[in-house]
């Protein structure tokens, strides 16, 4: 009697330090009430427990729902590579993931699912791997545990870091936007732009059109002037042969009377 009661009180103080093992953490080390995907395992990943929910081969969480979810992890300081590293911006709870396969055309794109416009502007998106992720554990209505019935992909999780996404894309507008903030050397040397040039094409045409306009104008003046100064001389001519007629027969008249014999008188 007295040996149950000690083995009795044995497997009561192991219970707190099993629990302790199986303890999971969210990324800011407080604890979480997930469970480990692989309760042997010294560190794993750890996803919400209930019926239908599973633990997938790339470290995340699929819940009961369907829903794709970062979880929380056994290593309170998440160091471990067993740790689900996505969306630490969330790191007081497990963060929904939004899948960009039809931005992207492939399962491996991801979006935190507070990053608006994330999976088409690319700002934030990332890469976890393996393609085709499959189930790793599944939960144990039974004995409120995962049970291991796959394995876990062990290369590399992801094409980002730990830094959070929106820093990521922060540094990515920065570094791209002097490409058209100054000009460039070539531009520079290049002397007069385009719409100089061409301004100064336009004002050279114009102003060989009215140069044209005004030479026109002047010398349709003088052939004006030239018309009225040839219609003013021709009376003046006609009248001179008139009065030199006149003239010339005035003085044959009084050449005729000199010649002509003075007239006799009457008896």
């Amino acid at each position: 009697m007295k040996t149950l009661i000690f083995l009795g009180t044995f497997v009561q103080l192991l219970v707190p330090c099993s629990a302790a093992l199986k303890q999971c953490y969210y990324p800011n080390g407080s604890p979480s009430s997930d469970f480990p995907c692989d309760p042997n395992a010294k560190q794993s990943a750890c996803c919400g427990g209930g019926l239908g929910a599973a633990c997938l081969s790339n470290k995340l969480c699929q819940s009961n729902d369907g829903n794709i979810i970062r979880g929380s992890c056994s290593d309170k300081n998440w160091n471990s590579p067993e740790c689900a590293n996505f969306c630490l911006s969330a790191d007081t709870g497990g963060t929904d993931l939004i899948s960009c396969s039809n931005v992207t055309n492939t399962d491996t794109s991801y979006c935190c699912d507070h990053t608006n416009g994330c999976c088409n502007s690319g700002a934030g998106r990332f890469n976890v791997l393996p393609k085709n992720p499959q189930v790793w554990a599944t939960w144990d209505n039974g004995a409120t545990v995962y049970k291991v019935v796959g394995t876990v992909f062990t290369g590399t999780p992801s094409t980002t870091s730990r830094a959070p996404t929106r820093a990521t894309a922060t540094a990515t507008t920065t570094s791209a936007a002097p490409t058209n903030s100054s000009p460039s050397q070539s531009d520079q040397s290049s002397g007069l732009s385009s719409g100089a040039k061409a301004g100064i094409g336009v004002g050279v045409a114009v102003g060989v059109i009215l140069i044209a306009v005004v030479a026109f104008s002047l010398w349709k003046l003088r052939q004006r002037k030239a018309s009225a100064g040839n219609a003013a001389q021709r009376p003046v001519q006609k009248l001179d042969s008139q009065q030199k007629t006149m003239a010339e027969l005035d003085a044959r008249g009084k050449l005729n009377q000199e010649l002509r014999p003075p007239a006799e008188l009457a008896g």
